[in-house]
């Protein structure tokens, strides 16, 4: 069963003074509706990009309002109000904005379906000896050296993003633009921690994830990723993910997830 202190650290969800209420029961049915959520989402943002992409705005509003309806039965609080922010006035907003207001919403949503199955891997992987969402351990000598950050990506903006944003953090980045870059780099360094985009080509970051798991590295791995599907996160997992960074990217989301592993 689900350890709810797993879900309390969920922190899209509003469960303070809920979870600890809920007998087994009620507890069991609100997994059902957490993996209901993440299972069904990728379909309900595809429903609500073309409605948007058409502009379709009373489309658009029944599917806000459904996806309202499905954050205050998960206790998503603050994305059921985001919800319903504009509802009211879809076809006098200017479309730049309704669209940058969707693409932040969405983005929030995938965050929390991404966290949502995360928690459930980190509850079915319980005991083995490498948790997901840990640093590694330090020693004295580690503690004070500089940590390295290898950053693999084939788009210049994510590289730019990630410069900017590190520029006042105590520790060196590398960025390679290809799988193969960033082996070859591997043979003569070992990084405190892997940033990886998903989809590149001659190899994704699926497989340059399992070729460093191969070469006997062991810092946690990032991805990048604009995709919440359930495939998509276990197959991340499978191949060493720690975490996820989710596009679009901000220095915001940079900072906190680099924070929890170096």
């Amino acid at each position: 069963m689900i350890d709810r202190e797993q879900l309390l650290a969920i922190r899209e969800l509003n469960l303070a003074g809920k979870i600890n209420q809920m007998g087994n029961g009620e507890l069991n049915n609100y997994v059902r509706l957490l993996n209901s959520f993440t299972e069904n989402f990728p379909e309900q943002e595809e429903k609500i990009k073309t409605a948007l992409e058409e502009k379709d705005y009373a489309s658009l509003a029944k599917r806000l309002l459904a996806v309202r309806d499905i954050m205050e039965e998960i206790h998503a609080d603050e994305l059921a109000q985001d919800c319903i922010k504009h509802i009211n006035g879809l076809g006098s907003i200017k479309h730049e904005k309704l669209e940058a207001y969707i693409v932040y919403l969405l983005k929030s949503m995938s965050i929390l379906s991404i966290d949502i199955q995360m928690t459930f891997l980190q509850n079915q992987n319980a005991g083995q000896d490498q948790p997901l969402d840990k640093k590694p351990p330090k020693n004295d000598e580690g503690s004070q050296k500089e940590k390295t950050i290898l950053a693999v990506d084939d788009t210049a903006f994510f590289l730019t993003v990630l410069k900017k944003a590190l520029r006042d953090v105590n520790c060196v980045l590398n960025c390679e633009t290809s799988g193969y870059n960033a082996l070859r780099f591997l043979t003569r360094h070992c990084p405190d921690l892997f940033l990886l985009d998903i989809d590149m080509p001659e190899m994704n970051g699926y497989e340059l994830a399992a070729k460093i798991r191969e070469s006997g590295q062991k810092a946690p791995i990032v991805f990048l990723t604009g995709n919440s599907k359930r495939e998509y996160v276990v197959q991340a997992i499978e191949v060493g993910a720690a975490d996820f960074i989710v596009k679009p990217i901000n220095k915001k989301d940079i900072l906190s997830k680099i924070s929890k592993y170096i």
